[in-house]
C-alpha cells in the first residue's frame, strides 16, 4: 500500500492535486447576475427596474470547521430567528457527521436557503459575523406602477418574453460576473470576483401621465360595458411616436400569473381555482396579448376617408364632386344599404365623410377602381406589418387583387370584409393627416448605457409618400365637419379645434348580430394635428345599436391631454373654455433627497404625497421632476433606508383624526405622543410629518384645533328641511 500511494504521489500527484482543486473550484463557481436595464417613459418616469438583493448562502463545511460549538449553535439559531421557515434540525444535520462516510452531511460551501433579500437585511446579518454564511449577488426585477402599460413592457419567465422587455431583451440583458475559488500556492485558498456588467436603459416614448389618462378612460368604459376588449391609443402623427397604448384585460407585472379579478371578484376567484393548469396557462396568454398589434378586425367606417383620399389623389373626384344616396343598392347579387336607411340624397365628398355614407363611398371606389383601389390599400400598410418595435405583431388579412370583385370592392370601400390591427389604422390614418407620410411607429426612442452613451435610436422614418400634401391637407380640414355637424358631435369640445372619423364595424358571421367593433379616430389641433387619439370597443356583450360609443372616453382623453399640455383654445367663440387655465405647479426632482425638505416642498406647492417604502432617502418619484400637475395632485415617493439613515419606523399619517385616533395609531407603530391646541379638535399638522422614518419611541407632536360645527353635526338648517 506505501508503494501503490509513493506512486500515485510521484508519478501521479501533479495531475490528481489539479482534479482536485478544479473539483472544488466547480463546487464554488458561481454566475454574478447583473442587473437588467431599466425601462423608462419619455420623462424618464422608471417603469420597469432591477434592483440588487442577496441570496443567503450556507456554508456547511466552513462552519463544520469552527471547533467552537457555541459559534456553530449561534449561527444556526440566528439564521432560524431571521428567517422563520427554515428549520433548525435541518440545518444541524448539514454540518452533523455522517457516521458511515465520516464526513458532514452537506459536504460542500453552497446551500441556498433564502432568496432575494434586500441590502439592508444583509447588511444587518452581515454585521453579526456568523460563521458559515455567504451572501451572493443578484438581481431582482420590479415594476414600480404594477400593471401600467402592462401589455406594452411585458415580462420574461423563463424562455417566454412579452412586450418590450422580450424586444430589446439583448440590450437590457447585461454580462453576467462570476465568483470563484483560486488556489495560491499548494493549499491557500482566495475568492475571486468579477463585477457583472449592467444591462442598458431603454427610452420610451411613452408619456406616463397620458397613459395613465388612457387606462383610467379603458376601465371605466370596461366596466361600464363589457366588452372582449376596450383600447385607446395615443401617437403623434407626425414622428410615430406611441405615447400612449392602453386596453382592457390589464395584470400586475410583478405578478403575471394570477388575474386581478382573483383579488377583487370571489366567483373568478373560485372559478379560476377550478381550472386545469392547462386551462389557467390559456387563459393567462390572452390577457397577456397586446391587442393593439396582435389581434385583427374589420375596421369600418374610420377606412373611407382613405378611399376618398385615394380617389382625389388619382383625381378621379374633387372636393367639389357629389353623389346620390338613396340609402341601398344592389351590388353583385346583394343588397348593401346605408345606415341612414332612407339615404341621403344628394351629397358631397366632405359630407360623405362626416355623415358615413356607404352609398356615396361606394360610387368613390368604382370610380377609382380595384387596381388602385388595392394599390393604395398597400400603399397605406394594410395586410403588412408596421414594424413597431413589439412582438407578435400581426399583419392582417386582406383580399389578393384577383379576389375583388364588384361586392368585395364595394364592401371594402367602407372598411368590411377584410382585416387589420388598431397598430396599422392608427399609421394608415396619421398618414391621411401629417402630409401624407406614412410613418413608421415605435415606443421606444432611445437605448442608453449607464454613462449615458446614446446605444440606439429610433428616429423618424417614413416608409413612403402615399398621398400629396394637397390631398392630406384636404383631408385635416375636411374631417372636422364630423365633429362639428356628422357622426363625431360627441366628442365637440368647444374652442377646440379637432378632427374625427367614427366607425361601426360588423365582424365575422353576419348571420349573428352581437360581433360589432365600435372605434373613434379623432385628432387636435385639426389643421396641425399634434396628437391623434384612437379608441375601440371590440364586440362588447349586449351590443344595443346606439347605446354603446367609444365618444365619452375619447372626449375625455382628449379634454385630459389639452389641461394636462395646457392647450391654448384654437378657436374664439362666445362658449369656449380655456382648459388650460387650472391652477397647476412644476413638481420638484426630490430623487436622492432627503423626505424631511421634500415634504415640506410638497406642501408649499399645494401637493398631496403619498410615501411607498420606509427609510428618508428618496429614490424615485411619480410624476417625474419637471412634470406640470394641477394644484392638489398626488405626487407618489419611493424611499429607503440609506448607510446614514438611522430612522427604523415610517411615521403614520394622522391629520385629520381625532385625538385619540392619531394616539391610538402612533402607538400602535410606538410612538409616543404628545399635543398642543384643543384636544377635543382634529390634527391639523403634526411633526415629524407623514412618511418620514424616526426610531421607534420617538414622540409625535400634534397640533389640534376645534372642529367648526356644520348645519349637519348640529341638525339644524339654514332652510326648512321638511319638504320632500
Amino acid at each position: 500500500m506505501m508503494g501503490r500511494v509513493l506512486y500515485l504521489k510521484v508519478v501521479h500527484g501533479a495531475e490528481y492535486e489539479s482534479a482536485a482543486k478544479n473539483q472544488q473550484i466547480n463546487r464554488y463557481d458561481i454566475s454574478v447576475t447583473p442587473n437588467r436595464g431599466s425601462i423608462v417613459d419619455r420623462n424618464n418616469q422608471v417603469l420597469a427596474i432591477s434592483t440588487t438583493v442577496y441570496n443567503v448562502v450556507f456554508d456547511a463545511l466552513q462552519l463544520a470547521d469552527v471547533k467552537d460549538a457555541e459559534e456553530q449553535e449561534r449561527t444556526i439559531s440566528t439564521l432560524c430567528e431571521y428567517f422563520p421557515d427554515l428549520d433548525y434540525s435541518t440545518l444541524k444535520q448539514y454540518i452533523t457527521v455522517n457516521p458511515e462516510t465520516g464526513e458532514i452531511y452537506q459536504n460542500n460551501h453552497w446551500k441556498y436557503l433564502v432568496k432575494g433579500i434586500d441590502r439592508a437585511l444583509k447588511e444587518e446579518i452581515e454585521a453579526l459575523n456568523l460563521k458559515g454564511v455567504v451572501f451572493e449577488k443578484d438581481s431582482k426585477r420590479s415594476y414600480p406602477l404594477n400593471s401600467l402599460a402592462c401589455h406594452l413592457i411585458g415580462f420574461t419567465r423563463g424562455d417566454a418574453k412579452w412586450g418590450l422587455e422580450g424586444y430589446y431583451a439583448e440590450y437590457m440583458n447585461g454580462t453576467p460576473g462570476r465568483s470563484f475559488i483560486l488556489y495560491s500556492g499548494a493549499d491557500s485558498v482566495t475568492y475571486q470576483d468579477y463585477e457583472a456588467k449592467d444591462g442598458d436603459t431603454v427610452v420610451t416614448t411613452l408619456d406616463y401621465n397620458i397613459q395613465q389618462m388612457a387606462e383610467e378612460v379603458v376601465m371605466e368604459t370596461a366596466a361600464e360595458w363589457p366588452s372582449k376588449n376596450v383600447a385607446a391609443m395615443v401617437m403623434d402623427p407626425n414622428t410615430g411616436e406611441i405615447i400612449a397604448m392602453a386596453e382592457s384585460n390589464a395584470y400586475d407585472l410583478n405578478n403575471p400569473n394570477e388575474p386581478l379579478a382573483v383579488q377583487s371578484d370571489t366567483a373568478f376567484a373560485e372559478k379560476w381555482a377550478a381550472m386545469s393548469s392547462e386551462e389557467q396557462v390559456e387563459y393567462l396568454q390572452t390577457i397577456w396579448r397586446n391587442f393593439c398589434v396582435s389581434d385583427t378586425y374589420e375596421p369600418g367606417s374610420i377606412y373611407k376617408p382613405i378611399t376618398v383620399a385615394a380617389a382625389l389623389e388619382e383625381g378621379v373626384i374633387t372636393p367639389n364632386s357629389s353623389f346620390t344616396c338613396n340609402g341601398s343598392m344592389s351590388i353583385g347579387g346583394y343588397t348593401i344599404g346605408c345606415h341612414l336607411r332612407s339615404g341621403h340624397g344628394t351629397i358631397n365628398v366632405e359630407e360623405i365623410m362626416a355623415q358615413s355614407c356607404n352609398m356615396g363611398v361606394i360610387q368613390i371606389a368604382n370610380l377609382l377602381g380595384a387596381d388602385k383601389f388595392y394599390e393604395y390599400q398597400m400603399d397605406f400598410g394594410f395586410g403588412q406589418k408596421t414594424g413597431i418595435d413589439l412582438p407578435s405583431e400581426d399583419a392582417g388579412l386582406l383580399h389578393d387583387l384577383a379576389g375583388i370583385g364588384p361586392t368585395e370592392l364595394a364592401t371594402m370601400s367602407f372598411g368590411q370584409t377584410f382585416n387589420c390591427t388598431t397598430i396599422q389604422a392608427i399609421t394608415a390614418f396619421s398618414a391621411l393627416i401629417n402630409g401624407g407620410n406614412l410613418v413608421k411607429p415605435h415606443v421606444v426612442s432611445q437605448i442608453v448605457d449607464k454613462d449615458g452613451n446614446i446605444v440606439l435610436e429610433n428616429k423618424t422614418e417614413v416608409v413612403r409618400k402615399v398621398i400629396s400634401e394637397e390631398t392630406s391637407a384636404y383631408m385635416r380640414t375636411a374631417l372636422k365637419a364630423t365633429v362639428d355637424h356628422g357622426t363625431g358631435k360627441k366628442v365637440d369640445i368647444e374652442g377646440y379645434s379637432i378632427g374625427c372619423k367614427t366607425g361601426t364595424a360588423e365582424q365575422g358571421d353576419r348571420n349573428r348580430d352581437d360581433l360589432w367593433t365600435l372605434t373613434y379616430m379623432t385628432y387636435f389641433p385639426a389643421e396641425d394635428p399634434q396628437y391623434i387619439v384612437f379608441t375601440v370597443i371590440n364586440q362588447p356583450e349586449e351590443y344595443v345599436d346606439g347605446v354603446q360609443t367609444p365618444a365619452a372616453m375619447t372626449k375625455t382623453l382628449m379634454e385630459n391631454i389639452i389641461k394636462y399640455k395646457n392647450m391654448e383654445p384654437t378657436e374664439a367663440t362666445e362658449d369656449a373654455v380655456n382648459l388650460s387655465s387650472n391652477k397647476t405647479v412644476t413638481v420638484g426632482d426630490y430623487t436622492n433627497s432627503v423626505i424631511y425638505g421634500v415634504v415640506g416642498d410638497l406642501d408649499g406647492k399645494e401637493l398631496t404625497y403619498k410615501v411607498v417604502g420606509t427609510g428618508n432617502t428618496v429614490t424615485n418619484q411619480v410624476p417625474k421632476g419637471g412634470t406640470t400637475v394641477d394644484v392638489g395632485s398626488e405626487i407618489i415617493l419611493y424611499v429607503t433606508k440609506s448607510e446614514a439613515d438611522s430612522g427604523t419606523v415610517s411615521v403614520p399619517d394622522v391629520v385629520g383624526k381625532t385625538y385619540a385616533e392619531a394616539a391610538a395609531a402612533l402607538e400602535e407603530k410606538g410612538f409616543t405622543v404628545a399635543f398642543e391646541g384643543d384636544q377635543n379638535g382634529v390634527v391639523v399638522s403634526q411633526d415629524p410629518k407623514y412618511g418620514v422614518s424616526v426610531d421607534s419611541g420617538t414622540e409625535v407632536l400634534l397640533s389640534m384645533e376645534k372642529k367648526e360645527e356644520s348645519a349637519e353635526d348640529t341638525g339644524g338648517s339654514d332652510t326648512q328641511s321638511n319638504s320632500s
